[in-house]
């Protein structure tokens, strides 16, 4: 009696894990799936480069409003080395805002 139970479980053992999904695989959408999906060395290097893009941008910003207090001092006769400094870095940063916002594809 116990043999015959032994054959009947396997039977059905085998029938219900070959019915049974692997890793919750969607069939109908596996496009939404997203376990194994790694980002492209140009999707990484386009993320770190908008990353740059938003600092340079805020540094950029941070060095407009000192150079307005700066202009204050020149019409008072002083001109400061920190802002002939200050107009250079802007003048790097704009032209690689410029540059990165170029390289930018259209829809980001």
């Amino acid at each position: 009696m116990r043999l015959r139970r032994v054959p009947c479980f396997l039977a059905m053992f085998v029938l219900v894990t070959a019915s049974m999904p692997g890793q919750n695989v969607n069939p109908m959408h596996p496009e939404e799936i997203q376990a194994q999906k790694h980002a492209s060395p140009d999707d990484m290097r386009s993320r770190a480069a908008n990353v740059q893009l938003q600092k340079d941008a805020e540094e950029l910003k941070a060095l407009c409003t000192s150079v307005t207090s700066d202009m204050e001092g020149v019409k008072k006769g002083m001109l400061a080395q920190s802002a002939l400094d200050n107009l250079k870095r802007m003048e790097k940063l704009s032209k690689r805002v410029r540059d990165q916002l170029g390289r930018v594809p259209a829809g980001q």
